[in-house]
């Protein structure tokens, strides 16, 4: 697909196989690293009738790319359990972090298609299993830019084991959901540290 940056003014040729099947979506310009919307209506693609997720329950057109103000850190958050949900918005809302979500398992893939995240956290639920698959797809920058948080009952709160096993950034126990307010900076702060990190060496190297 044929399009051009609206901040650099570079013209793009990105093969549709890269690209979400979605009828609108997000995309950063390789050579900028700016946001760019692209509405394929717009390039005169037809996507043969309305666009469907891999089940074909959620309509693609139902999920708009989200606007936040430039700069901004924004969080991903998939948690059914109440205590962790309330717990986690206000840890993240402390953090100074915007915050969205999902009403299910097969949105947030499709969220997660078509917007960038700083941080996602899921319950490690078998329903949300999916979605877990979808960010393990991620390979370079994108995975490496993603703090990816897990909740569950298999490990304490930040094994380090688990957070290996399953290739996540931290893993929190679902049952220290009253120490969540400490948790979460934990893993805000230990991110940071490791970010920073990896942008030093990535431009030693660049």
């Amino acid at each position: 697909m044929r399009f051009k940056c609206n901040s650099c003014q570079r013209d793009l040729n990105i093969p549709d196989s890269k690209l979400p099947d979605a009828p609108k979506f997000k995309v950063k310009c390789p050579h900028c690293r700016k946001e760019i919307v692209v509405n394929r209506a717009e390039k005169g693609q037809d996507l043969g009738g309305e666009a469907m997720g891999k089940s074909g329950s959620v309509p693609y057109s139902t999920i708009e790319p989200e606007v936040f103000p430039p700069g901004a850190s924004v969080a991903f958050l998939l948690i059914s359990d109440k205590r962790w949900s309330e717990a986690a918005q206000n840890g993240l809302k402390q953090a100074e972090y915007y915050i969205s979500q999902a009403r299910g398992p097969e949105e947030a893939v499709l969220k997660l298609r078509l917007n960038e995240y700083d941080l996602v956290m899921v319950e490690d639920t078998p329903a949300n299993q999916v979605v877990i698959e979808e960010i393990g797809t991620w390979t370079g920058l994108r995975r490496r830019s993603l703090n990816f948080i897990l909740i569950g009952d298999e490990a304490a709160s930040l094994d380090p084991q688990i957070a290996f096993r399953k290739a996540i950034n931290s893993y929190l126990n679902i049952n220290d959901a009253g120490r969540a307010e400490t948790l979460m900076d934990n893993v805000i702060k230990g991110y940071g540290v490791y970010y920073r990190w990896f942008a030093q060496v990535q431009e030693v190297f660049s």
